[in-house]
């Protein structure tokens, strides 16, 4: 994969600070030698940076694949993503536009008709269903909101998962509401790649939403 320099300029300011001292080496005729430890999205990404640069890298893993979180596994015949595979927000994405670059297959998922399934794998009504899955995204705005105003007062110890169950008892949510909301809280998680537990109320001002729609790379044999 290659990229040209307009392509690269945005990702290598930081990079193009060192642009002199890596000059006066190229002009002793010494090709620049870089180590990278860990072939994760970063790291690899990192590598191609350098080597369009005309930079000699090597990389250093420690697990036997590449790809860091992002991998496969065969399971009855079929190849399952373990890793991320979605892409929230596809407007000035660089993740976006480096799956357009490679030519990765993506789709959008419907916003309508998706099914849910409670914890005994009984389908959910639909109605109520979607019904509980907009109010969980309409608190996570207000978490975003919340967050923000008052970070310097939120404790250090209060989670996101905190900030849903003290909103549903607010609202006076039946019991069974509250579970199936706090049920699907926990998808959250998922996207953000850790647990609403664990996710910080005081920071969660920080986590960055890119505007556009979601897109979805179908799993593949790497």
């Amino acid at each position: 994969m290659s990229l040209s320099q307009t392509d690269l300029q945005g990702g290598c300011q930081d990079f193009d600070v060192q642009g002199n001292m890596l000059r006066r080496i190229s002009l002793k005729g010494r090709k620049p030698h870089v180590c990278i430890v860990g072939a994760g999205m970063a790291g690899l990404r990192c590598a191609q940076v350098l080597a369009d640069r005309g930079l000699k890298v090597t990389m250093f893993e420690a697990r036997d694949r590449l790809g860091g979180r992002m991998c496969q596994r065969s399971q009855s015949g079929h190849f399952l993503d373990l890793g991320p595979n979605w892409i929230h927000g596809t407007d000035n994405n660089p993740i976006f536009d480096l799956a357009n670059l490679v030519g990765a297959t993506t789709f959008s998922p419907p916003e309508r008709g998706l099914s849910f399934y409670d914890e005994t794998g009984s389908p959910l009504a639909m109605d109520g269903a979607a019904e509980c899955s907009g109010l969980l995204w309409s608190m996570v705005d207000d978490a975003y909101k919340y967050s923000n105003d008052n970070c310097s007062s939120i404790p250090s110890n209060k989670s996101l998962l905190d900030f849903f169950e003290v909103k549903l008892k607010e609202m006076k949510k039946s019991d069974s509401d509250t579970k199936i909301v706090l049920q699907m809280a926990r998808m959250w998680g998922d996207y953000v790649g850790d647990p609403v537990e664990r996710q910080s109320l005081k920071y969660f001002w920080l986590e960055e939403s890119i505007d556009g729609g979601r897109s979805l790379q179908p799993v593949q044999r790497t």
